[in-house]
């Protein structure tokens, strides 16, 4: 990995996948929970990719023509049918340094990514949005990952803006309590560290997207509590609909490694996927529990982790010493950053 990412590594567990069921049961259709936006949404785009490959192709792909199963535990799972995020489209892009096979997730999972990254490139403008992880193919465990098994996780980086307060490419640079960040390019070479402010309208914007999309099923946002209060005070100040803040309020929070360089999205198990097994991590807000009993359908639990549900694991202390000597500012910044690496009793109903 990078050596500013080797830096943010952290001991994460992850699990294999299991098999999949082949035959898919039906589930009677129903609307999705409404949209909470004060305006329209983005309208639906057709994705280029060519079947199911990462390859960009001259065709749309026909959304309807689709499926795709997600199955057990997010940190337990598998998915069976995974669409790749494609190369190149709207308002997106794919870290170069990153040649990952983690780029599949479900059909809504890739095609809510795909709106929101469109939305923000057309209202605004700029760069696009970085996409790091999602799944693998058929999902299962991912190195450094406590979950992204079964095609419902997905790692965004923050929009950022450069030392002229114009968009810049997002690299995986962590944010303070003020928006400000450093891409340590040479971690022992302060002469080529380059000054960052995290560009909250645009990643706000791309965060308002994702819950605005009717059927995109968004359940939860894991990010830094301070980088969710300077969400906040801005969606706030911009005179946001109170409803698409309080949902956002609702489902943003801070987990055991901050995500202070990142947004952590997570969607809830499709209906027709949780008569096949798929399981939801808590919460289970109350508007989406109402929409699956409109539906017929009870959510199900997690299942036990099983005993080879481990994936590679990286420490701290490892990931010190694989990233060599550092300078005095990388130092202070890690330094500073130990003040928000302890997750917050903040007393929220849904993130305590």
């Amino acid at each position: 990995m990078p050596p500013n990412m080797a830096l943010l590594a952290l001991t994460l567990i992850a699990a294999l996948s299991t098999a999949c069921e082949e035959n898919r049961p039906a589930v009677s259709s129903a609307a999705p929970p409404q949209g909470i936006s004060g305006g329209e949404a983005s309208p639906q785009r057709d994705a280029a990719v060519e079947g199911r490959g990462p390859e960009l192709a001259s065709r749309s792909l026909d959304w309807q023509g689709e499926s795709s199963v997600s199955l057990r535990n997010p940190n337990d799972g598998s998915l069976q049918g995974g669409v790749a995020l494609p190369s190149e489209a709207p308002g997106l892009l794919l870290n170069p340094a990153r040649e990952s096979p983690a780029r599949y997730g479900t059909v809504e999972v890739v095609r809510a990514l795909l709106q929101a990254a469109e939305r923000v490139q057309r209202e605004t403008g700029g760069l696009g949005v970085t996409i790091h992880d999602l799944s693998y193919e058929n999902g299962g465990p991912i190195p450094h990952h406590g979950s992204h098994q079964s095609g419902r996780d997905v790692d965004v980086l923050f929009y950022q803006l450069g030392p002229d307060g114009q968009p810049i490419r997002s690299v995986g640079a962590f944010f303070n309590p003020a928006g400000e960040g450093v891409d340590f390019r040479d971690l022992a070479d302060p002469a080529d560290d380059v000054p960052l402010k995290l560009d909250v309208a645009r990643s706000w914007l791309f965060v308002r997207s994702l819950i605005e999309q009717p059927d995109s099923s968004l359940q939860r946002i894991f990010v830094a509590e301070h980088i969710r209060s300077l969400l906040l005070q801005h969606a706030q100040a911009a005179a946001e609909p109170a409803a698409l803040i309080e949902r956002f309020a609702q489902m943003s929070c801070q987990p055991s490694y901050p995500h202070d360089d990142h947004f952590h999205f997570r969607f809830f198990c499709q209906p027709d996927d949780i008569v096949l097994g798929c399981r939801d991590s808590d919460p289970i807000y109350p508007w989406w529990r109402e929409h699956l009993e409109q539906l017929g359908v009870e959510p199900k639990p997690l299942l036990p982790r099983r005993p080879t549900a481990e994936a590679k694991v990286v420490t701290h202390e490892e990931a010190r010493r694989a990233a060599g000597p550092l300078d005095e500012e990388v130092e202070r910044w890690l330094e500073e950053r130990k003040r928000w690496l302890e997750a917050p009793r903040t007393g929220r109903e849904y993130c305590r």
